[in-house]
């Protein structure tokens, strides 16, 4: 069982929905930060990449004690995008008490680009409204190739039928 920090695209719940194949309702989520860090669009593309960012902090979702499946299905969508866990300590509101925030610890997807080129601050709801339809229609035809991970090129795939959706 692990936590999980999501900091973009898979903070649409529906998107998330997809990817994981299952109902969300028997996960426990909460909103989350992640400090020192800033969410950035990647330059020209419809996704976004953290990036250690001194005295910021990236709000996000955390996930609870996801299955092995979740983390296997999770890293097949990230994975394709150039994108690996990392451990890293996020704050939680603490319900309890007032002005309280816990620290827990979680995995963090980063990208393994380091020459990746970052754009203006990341926006999930200007992503929901430019991209996420057809990031959600690819998402369910993309999620089917999982099983055949090993023998294709993911990124390509995903090119692909990103294309041919977005034509639609």
């Amino acid at each position: 069982m692990a936590n999980i920090f999501l900091y973009g695209t898979l903070c649409d719940l529906e998107l998330l929905h997809i990817c994981l194949g299952r109902s969300l309702d028997k996960i426990y989520k909460q909103q989350a930060r992640l400090d020192n860090h800033s969410v950035f669009w990647v330059k020209d593309r419809n996704f976004p990449v953290i990036k250690f960012d001194e005295g910021a902090s990236a709000q996000g979702l955390v996930l609870f004690d996801l299955s092995n499946d979740d983390l296997n299905r999770l890293d097949f969508y990230e994975g394709s995008f150039n994108y690996e866990l990392r451990k890293a300590s996020i704050y939680t509101e603490n319900k309890q008490l007032s002005d309280n925030m816990d620290m827990v610890e979680a995995q963090v997807y980063f990208n393994t680009d380091e020459k990746i080129e970052v754009g203006d601050q990341w926006s999930l709801r200007n992503w929901q409204r430019e991209f996420g339809d057809v990031s959600r229609r690819v998402a369910i035809e993309f999620m089917q190739l999982h099983n055949l991970s090993n023998e294709i090129d993911l990124l390509m795939e995903y090119e692909k039928i990103y294309s041919r959706v977005f034509k639609n």
